[in-house]
């Protein structure tokens, strides 16, 4: 299995036991809300019944029954359509239900446990019996008949059912199902007050995985890209120094030849050839050390005329294959930088402009400024770089992937030192690229 499938591999059993977990803790969480939300709701039950079973409410529930004793009675001795019976027997038992409604908003408001709770008491069934008969006046299946307190619907209620049976002396017998029901849905955030604690541990431990997860494979992709920009470092300084020692070595062996060393002019040209050489290798060495100093380096600015510098630094510019074309103007500016870093960026840029353009394409250096920032250009019409490489192209080391194709020579090192000598001046050094159109690079100085 090669690395690719199993990070794959690794990725996937993460997101299973993200999954895994969070489910586990959703079921627990969930359990700790329904007994919680249980326990809350029984402790209202037996706060409210405590006050429905004070005096005052035994006695109108008493003086209830009695209107409701009196409303059968009256309908078993003058039978009247059951809708109108049903009407009958909401206005008799309207005063004392209203009385009991107003008592328990008053007790219900003082007590800051159960404030704002809706509560009612219906009648859901009503059947008499008589000489062995019987009669539904109210059924089960129908709309009950509410007597005290407010008609909301909800599906959360707390239900306290209540059966009776009414006597009178006439062997009449009433058999009643009476409910009262409780609307604490405006108490919801007390339950999840309660389990704030188990609610914001499952969600740290879930948040914390996540992180931790993130944090490992973060890890591991940095490793893996550090182990691609060593590979790749590996190859290119082999690639790179392996030509010039190369040459080095055949130029030796030539200078050892006596019929070389007899020749004066020969000898002049091989010496002049090792001397290039030489100073390639240099070259590669000075970008391997400068990288690992860089950021160690302190420069000291001092005020400098950019604009004067600039157009001494174009005489002096001399660019094999290709047109520098310039556009600085002759209006002075002075800036708080350090002339040499500055000219080691620009070297960097120009001679990246002109590997990675054609020959004979023009380089441009063009400069301006705005209220804060002198801005310096370098152009070119190369073939540009992609999109999803633009972000890297100033790491140490990085190369744009040409499928091991080595079309021009480097280390990855050239805007990695660019970039670190910028930000030394404090400077901005950025790129504006589109595949096919070639590159600009800007520098933006602080004035």
């Amino acid at each position: 299995m090669n690395k690719n499938h199993t990070t794959r591999a690794l990725l996937i059993a993460c997101i299973i036991i993200v999954c895994t977990l969070s489910f586990i803790q959703y079921y627990l969480v969930r359990n700790t809300y329904q007994l919680t939300r249980n326990d809350f709701y029984k402790e209202i039950k037996e706060k409210i019944l405590s006050i429905t079973g004070s005096p005052v409410m035994l006695s109108l529930a008493e003086r209830t029954k009695a209107n409701l004793r009196q409303t059968v009675t009256q309908y078993v001795t003058h039978p009247i359509d059951k809708a109108i019976f049903l009407k009958l027997l909401k206005r008799n038992t309207q005063e004392s239900g209203n009385q009991a409604s107003i008592y328990l908003k008053n007790i219900f408001n003082k007590d800051p446990g159960i404030q704002g709770i809706s509560y009612k008491s219906q009648f859901d069934e009503i059947i008499y019996e008589i000489d062995g008969k019987s009669d539904t006046l109210l059924s089960a299946k129908a709309k009950p008949v509410i007597f005290s307190g407010d008609d909301f619907h909800t599906a959360d209620v707390i239900t306290v059912n209540k059966d009776m049976t009414l006597s009178t002396g006439e062997n009449l017998r009433i058999l009643i199902k009476q409910s009262n029901h409780i609307d604490a849905s405006s108490h919801e955030k007390e339950v999840f007050k309660r389990m704030a604690g188990i609610l914001s541990l499952a969600i740290g431990l879930i948040v914390a995985v996540i992180i931790l997860l993130y944090l490992v494979f973060s890890a591991m992709i940095r490793q893996k890209k550090l182990a691609e920009m060593k590979t790749d470092f590996a190859n290119n300084i082999t690639h790179e120094l392996k030509t010039p020692l190369s040459s080095v070595s055949i130029i030796l062996k030539s200078i050892l030849l006596k019929e070389v060393q007899t020749k004066p002019a020969l000898l002049n040209d091989l010496l002049h050839s090792l001397n290039r050489q030489h100073g390639k290798i240099r070259q590669l060495v000075d970008s391997v050390l400068d990288s690992a100093m860089v950021t160690a380096i302190k420069v000291e600015q001092k005020e400098l005329e950019i604009t004067g510098f600039l157009h001494e630094y174009v005489n002096d510019l001399a660019i094999a294959n290709h047109e520098l074309i310039t556009e600085i103007g002759t209006k002075p500016q002075i800036l708080l930088t350090n002339a040499m870093t500055l000219e080691k960026i620009l070297n960097i840029l120009v001679d990246n402009a002109a590997k990675y353009s054609e020959e004979g394409s023009p380089v441009h250096l063009t400069a301006s400024h705005s209220q804060t920032h002198y801005h310096i250009e370098i152009g070119d019409q190369g073939a540009g770089i992609p999109v999803q490489y633009q972000q890297h192209i100033f790491d140490k080391f990085y190369r744009i992937p040409e499928e091991n194709k080595h079309t021009v020579k480097g280390l990855g090192l050239g805007l990695y030192l660019a970039k670190q000598a910028a930000l030394q001046l404090g400077a901005e050094l950025v790129v504006k690229s589109k595949p096919g159109k070639g590159s600009t690079f800007q520098i933006s100085l602080p004035i």
